[in-house]
């Protein structure tokens, strides 16, 4: 009888393949996985990631094209932004009347900038005025000799003068009841230098709710003086007119001139 033939021992892996080089291939194993499994979460934060950083990059691109949009200019106000216009210096200020209202195009240029927005010869006599400046938002003013226009941002229409004298025109489809009280509310944004307040009252000014608000302050160290006039033409429509010339030279007859001018022939959108 044959003896049943033994079965040989199998080899274990570790006798046919060195335990480092396991060692070694477990590694890259365990690190292949683990790149595989990072490389489908990092894939996947990507997609919704990029999505939203792109998405993020169209609103603001859209905000800033269209801020103010949504029709002519001559249904936007000009002259605040519910505080985002809270700096006054460089002529960013309110000049709204009363307002709270909505900026204008934004863009620093008028959009209508053609020959509605340029000045006639038309001066009305008695007003002092040179020429007659007509805007596409409707309201037109006098303009006295050496003062031109300049350009319409979201802060109003600004014109200069002889010196240094600037008016910034702004306007408002939703005016405020009580501009004083407006006027005062805005001037805890006031951020020029040295700034000190004259005035903020109400005044009588061709029948219009109306509130003047008067301050000095120094820029480049020159002091300047500005009175901002609010008023309130009716409950869809409130301007603001905001004169500025050297401190230096308000009790001048240039300085008078030129802000009797303005108030009285500016004429608002009919």
């Amino acid at each position: 009888m044959t003896p049943p033939r033994a079965t040989p021992a199998k080899a274990s892996l570790t006798d046919v393949v060195p335990r480092r080089t396991l060692v070694i291939i477990s590694v890259a194993l365990v690190l292949a996985v683990l790149g595989t499994v990072l490389a489908f979460a990092l894939n996947g934060g990507d997609e919704s990631g990029g999505q939203d950083s792109k998405n993020s990059g169209d609103k603001a691109a859209s905000s800033g094209a269209t801020a103010g949009g949504g029709g002519k200019e001559e249904d936007k106000g000009a002259g605040q932004d519910d505080g985002a216009e809270k700096d006054r210096d460089k002529d960013e200020a309110d000049a709204s009347a009363g307002s709270g209202a909505s900026p204008g195009s934004g863009d620093g240029k008028d959009p209508s900038e053609s020959g509605d927005d340029s000045g006639d010869s038309g001066k009305e006599p008695g007003d002092g005025a040179e020429s007659t400046y007509k805007h596409s938002q409707g309201f037109s003013v006098g303009l006295p000799k050496g003062w031109k226009y300049q350009s319409t941002a979201a802060a109003g229409a600004r014109f200069t003068g002889p010196d240094g004298q600037k008016l910034l025109i702004g306007w408002t489809p939703t005016p405020k009841s009580d501009p004083v009280g407006d006027w005062k509310s805005q001037e805890s944004y006031m951020v020029r230098s040295q700034y000190k307040r004259i005035r903020i009252e109400k005044v009588d000014f061709r029948g219009w709710n109306t509130a003047d608000w008067e301050f000095t302050y120094v820029d480049g160290g020159t002091k300047y003086r500005s009175i901002d006039r609010g008023f309130v033409v009716n409950g869809n429509l409130g301007y603001g007119m905001m004169y500025t010339a050297k401190a230096a030279k308000w009790d001048s007859d240039e300085r008078k001139d030129a802000w009797r001018t303005f108030t009285k022939s500016f004429k608002p959108k009919k």
